[in-house]
């Protein structure tokens, strides 16, 4: 059983562009990495053989604004680069966020619940656009049960593929690997959702950092939340920090599994 469960804010938000991440038409959760200085290009990831980099261009983003790198976490998605045959899904935190992570206790078993800016379109991939009038949601896009933490960095070059790896052990740099399984269901450790309204975190008609948690949720002490968080008609979610700890119980990891069974794809 897992003690505690992260809801975890990643990808592309208003702090470092101006779009969000693509719904695609087949319902994949696209969550698309952050602009940074890390190895890994826009123009090395691919979908449907369709390039980061150009799926940006046709999202109507001015690329000129992004530096063509970008920060590969979490790496969930296995199939948008070529992978070593030891391949195993990672993320890393460091700094404020990962000090936050290690006061709060997480340890081995505990689950990742990554969620980010989204936004439905339409049309193939070489015509895709953002759908007229859809809304701007957060949404739940994937998740990694932690089987591993690795702090040296000796052992981080055993998943020498994550930027994180090339970090160095300063500033609380730390890489959390995926466990073989998920919970005690025959599920990866690790997947990525095809969007339905069940990982919909947004209250329909309100704007995406307004909330309707999942049932099981609420009431629960959730970090860099309070009382007040709660409003009469919707969770107001928090506008800074990206690590969001809960403890877990036998109603979470059910709803975690409900959610794995009917939503998860491999991509």
């Amino acid at each position: 059983m897992a003690k505690k469960i992260i809801i975890s804010r990643k990808g592309l938000d208003s702090s470092n562009s101006n779009i969000p991440s693509p719904i695609l038409q087949n319902k994949t959760m696209l969550s698309i990495p952050i602009p940074n200085d890390d190895k890994t290009k826009y123009s090395d990831l691919t979908v449907e053989k369709i390039s980061y980099s150009d799926l940006l261009i046709k999202l109507n983003h001015e690329k000129s604004n992004f530096n063509d790198k970008c920060h590969l976490d979490p790496d969930i998605y296995m199939s948008i680069k070529g992978r070593p045959k030891n391949w195993r899904a990672c993320f890393g935190q460091e700094s404020v966020a990962q000090l936050h992570l290690q006061n709060k206790g997480i340890s081995i078993g505990d689950i990742f619940l990554f969620f980010g800016w989204f936004k439905e379109t339409e049309g193939l991939l070489n015509v895709i656009k953002y759908k007229k009038g859809a809304q701007d949601i957060h949404a739940f896009f994937g998740y990694l049960q932690i089987g591993e933490i690795l702090t040296s960095t000796n052992d981080m070059q055993k998943v020498k593929w994550h930027p994180h790896a090339d970090y160095g052990e300063d500033d609380h740099n730390t890489i959390y690997v995926a466990s073989e399984k998920l919970l005690n269901t025959s599920h990866p450790g690790y997947g990525v959702f095809r969007f339905s309204e069940e990982i919909n975190l947004t209250k329909r008609g309100y704007s995406r950092s307004k909330w309707e948690l999942p049932s099981c949720f609420k009431g629960k002490d959730i970090s860099y939340h309070s009382e007040t968080s709660q409003k009469k008609d919707y969770f107001q979610s928090a506008m800074i920090g990206q690590e969001f700890v809960l403890e877990s119980d036998d109603e979470i990891e059910r709803w975690i599994i409900s959610i794995v069974n009917t939503n998860r794809v491999d991509i």
